[in-house]
């Protein structure tokens, strides 16, 4: 797991994951991204894909798909089609490259883009979605919650990894099984990831993955 290499963060901030530090990280960053690029491990983004009943009937939209990881592991494994927008070059780069590495059928299966989620939003494609993955931090999720409102068809699932989506707050949680921390070695665990119904960003219903 890794970081944006060239972003140096002063020693002794905020713990990571906390809104101080993504408000540092933002000011250290300038422009190259909208929030820390943090690798997610193959084995989270499988109990995602399971919390989330990921089929290969699925179109799934990861907004800021970083190296890709999340995406090509669903289209390879599961066999649904994958999309995402990422606004670093050099990621989607890295992304690119990766699925040239792949199997021509997966590689079918896969369209990054270029460019910020905002634009992705309002694509053809974006409406297509049925499972939308984020891993963004609160003040770009932030951002995210009127498209959720009124971008998105009934019966899409919305995958937070780490931090909850701010206004929709959970009435029931149920807590699945805990995992051990594998390959993320930035934060020291895979963290929480957060599932939404459509109905569920109405009445505030959510699903809690817990990592701890």
């Amino acid at each position: 797991v890794e970081t944006i290499p060239w972003v140096q963060l002063p020693p002794g901030g905020a713990p990571k994951g906390t809104r101080e530090w993504s408000q540092t990280y933002a000011e250290c960053a300038g422009d190259i991204a909208q929030c820390p690029f943090v690798a997610v491990g193959e084995s989270q983004v499988d109990r995602i894909l399971l919390l989330a009943g990921v089929t290969a009937d699925d179109v799934v939209c990861d907004l800021g798909f970083g190296d890709g990881t999340f995406l090509i592991r669903a289209c390879a494994t599961v066999g649904c089609r994958g999309i995402g927008a990422e606004i670093n070059g050099d990621l989607v780069q890295r992304a690119l490259a990766s699925t040239a590495l792949l199997h021509v059928g997966v590689q079918s299966l896969l369209n990054f883009t270029e460019g910020p989620f905002e634009r992705m939003v309002l694509s053809p494609e974006f409406a297509q979605a049925t499972v939308i993955y984020v891993h963004l931090v609160p003040e770009v999720l932030e951002k995210l919650v009127p498209v959720l409102r009124t971008r998105i068809a009934a019966g899409v699932r919305v995958v937070s990894q780490r931090f909850e989506i701010p206004e929709f707050e959970s009435d029931r949680r149920r807590a699945l099984a805990t995992a051990a921390c594998d390959d993320d070695a930035y934060f020291g665990d895979m963290g929480p990831a957060f599932l939404y119904t459509d109905d569920s960003m109405a009445s505030g219903f959510l699903v809690l993955l817990s990592g701890v």
